[in-house]
C-alpha cells in the first residue's frame, strides 16, 4: 500500500547509505505489512495502533523492542510521513508522537536577530566570514578550519571529518567574498588557519558588541541556526541529515526541536478568541 519503491528512489537520489536506506525500509514495511494484515489505511488511528503495536511486539520469544528502537521508528515514519506529504501523496499531514523524550534539551542557540547582529558586529573581516560559513553551510568548527583555498575553485567541496566525507556547497555570493578575502590577505592554504580555541574566543567578543548572550554564542549554535532555518523554509530532515553528515536521522532530528524559550515564545503568539 505504501509508495516504498518510490521512497526508496528518493533515499538512492539524496546519496543516502544502504544500511540506513535498508533500516528505513524495514520499518515502514512493519508499517505496511500492519495496515495490509488488519485490512486498514494510512491515518492517524492506524499510525496510533502501529505504535502500540510496536510495543507489544516480540522480535524474539521474550524480547521486545528497547524504547530507544521503537522511538527511532516513530522517528523513520515521520520522516516518511513528511515525504508522502510533500510528493502529494497524502494531503493531511500526519504524523506519531515519541513515546518519550529521548535526547535532553538541545542547548540554546541563537536565532536569526542573534545571527544577523554577530554579522553586523563583527570585529574582523575573518570573523565575519567565519560566521557566515557555517551559517551558510552547516559547518562544524574543525571543518571550517581545515577548508583550504582550492576548494573554492570547485562547485562542490568534498570536505572530511572523523575520516568521512560528504559534500557541500557554498553560495556564490559567499564564494566570492572569502575569494576577495583570500586574495588581499595573501592566503594560499587554510582559510582560518588558526586554532578554534582562538575563533571560539572572538565569537564570544562579538557576542558582548553585538548585545547578544554570549551563552548562547558558541560556533556549534550557528551550525544548529543553519538547520533550524533550513527546516523552518520546508525543509526536508532527509536531506538535511545528509547535509550535516549525520548517520542517524535521530541526531538530525534534535535541530528541529523547539527550545524552552522557543516554545515560549510560540504559545505568546496565540490568541484564541
Amino acid at each position: 500500500m505504501l509508495q516504498l519503491k518510490e521512497y526508496e528512489y528518493f533515499l538512492k537520489d539524496n546519496e543516502i547509505g544502504k544500511n540506513t536506506i535498508k533500516n528505513y525500509l524495514t520499518t515502514l514495511k512493519q508499517l505496511d505489512d500492519y495496515i495490509v494484515i488488519n485490512d486498514s489505511s494510512l491515518n492517524k488511528e492506524t499510525l496510533i495502533e502501529f505504535k502500540q503495536h510496536l510495543k507489544d511486539f516480540q522480535y524474539k520469544t521474550g524480547k521486545n523492542y528497547k524504547l530507544k528502537t521503537i522511538n527511532q521508528k516513530i522517528l523513520i515514519v515521520n520522516v516518511y510521513l513528511k515525504w508522502l506529504e510533500t510528493e502529494g501523496y497524502i494531503t493531511n499531514r500526519l504524523s506519531i508522537k515519541l513515546l518519550k523524550s529521548q535526547t535532553k534539551e538541545h542547548r540554546e542557540s541563537i536565532n536569526e536577530v542573534d545571527y544577523k547582529r554577530l554579522i553586523k558586529n563583527s570585529t574582523t573581516e575573518e570573523m565575519r566570514l567565519f560566521i557566515l560559513l557555517i551559517g551558510n553551510t552547516g559547518m562544524r568548527i574543525s571543518e571550517v578550519c581545515s577548508f583550504k583555498v582550492e576548494q573554492l575553485n570547485k562547485k562542490i567541496a568534498v570536505i572530511e571529518n572523523k575520516g568521512k566525507q560528504r559534500i557541500i556547497t557554498i553560495p556564490q555570493f559567499l564564494k566570492k567574498q572569502l575569494k576577495t578575502y583570500v586574495k588581499k590577505a595573501g592566503i594560499e592554504e587554510e582559510i582560518f588557519y588558526k586554532n578554534q580555541r582562538t575563533y571560539r574566543y572572538h565569537l564570544k567578543k562579538i557576542a558582548g558588541i553585538a548585545k547578544v548572550n554570549k551563552d548562547k554564542v558558541y560556533p556549534h549554535s550557528i551550525r544548529h541556526y543553519f538547520a533550524k532555518a533550513f527546516m523552518m523554509n520546508g525543509g526536508d530532515a532527509t536531506v538535511l541529515q545528509q547535509m550535516m553528515g549525520h548517520e542517524q536521522i535521530a541526531t538530525t532530528t534534535i535541530y528541529t526541536k523547539l527550545s524552552s524559550n522557543e516554545l515560549s515564545d510560540q504559545f505568546s503568539k496565540i490568541k484564541n478568541i
